[in-house]
């Protein structure tokens, strides 16, 4: 192609001519080219999105595990509301000044 006196040279058409038949076309280098940015270097790749799903999946599974430890909690609070005295006892084993704790432990 010339314009005017100086003739314009394309520097990719040596690799151009190295790709294969249908890729030469502008349309596919840059479909390719998106494809490539989208799935390897974008800020949602696919790597990104593997890891947010792990990490919400993990948190998911935290989520129903804190969820039975309220539950416990608060079965172990509605106890020491209703009595005290046994819950001390029981749980830190406290006792009066007279009295003697003999703690037995079941085996498991």
């Amino acid at each position: 192609m010339a314009i005017g006196n100086r003739v314009i040279v394309n520097p990719f058409k040596p690799l151009m001519k190295k790709l294969p038949e249908g890729l030469p076309n502008r349309v596919v280098l840059i479909s390719l080219a998106f494809l490539l940015w989208m799935l390897f270097f974008d800020r949602a790749s696919v790597y990104t999105q593997y890891k947010l799903f792990t990490t919400v999946k993990n948190l998911k599974t935290d989520k129903v595990y804190y969820q039975n430890k309220l539950q416990e909690v608060e079965v172990q609070r509605r106890d020491m509301e209703n009595n005290s005295e046994k819950f001390a006892r029981e749980r830190y084993y406290m006792k009066a000044a007279d009295e003697d704790v003999f703690v037995i432990e079941k085996e498991k």
